[in-house]
């Protein structure tokens, strides 16, 4: 998987590409005669562009609640997905990840700062 980043403006939005190739270890086995990502691999990098986007660090940072999230269309092997994030609110951000100009996933990201243990 290569991850470039395009912009970040925090406090506003982000985008970033990613192509994952043929020879990503996750097709392999989810499914080996029609490969396929998993989903929440998907949200995880979106999860991450949100954190991003808010400017916190991300070691101190987590993920407390997924609304809206929605999955349109599979990724495959050689797809290359852009991903963009838009703050909504403080600490609420949606973001949606794009193949081809057509939505694959979608969902909205309430995040918060880690609790110290």
């Amino acid at each position: 998987m290569e991850e470039k980043c395009i912009k970040v403006i925090k406090g506003k939005e982000a985008c970033s590409l990613i192509n994952f190739s043929t020879e990503e270890p996750v097709f392999a086995g989810h499914f080996p005669e029609f490969p396929v990502l998993p989903g929440v691999l998907l949200l995880d990098l979106l999860g991450r562009l949100a954190i991003k986007t808010l400017g916190k660090p991300p070691e101190n940072t987590v993920i407390k609640e997924l609304n809206k999230v929605r999955f349109r269309q599979q990724v495959q092997p050689g797809d290359t997905i852009e991903l963009e994030t838009r703050v909504l609110a403080p600490n609420l951000v949606r973001g949606w990840g794009l193949k081809g100009g057509r939505v694959v996933l979608e969902a909205e990201f309430l995040l918060q700062e880690a609790e110290n243990e």
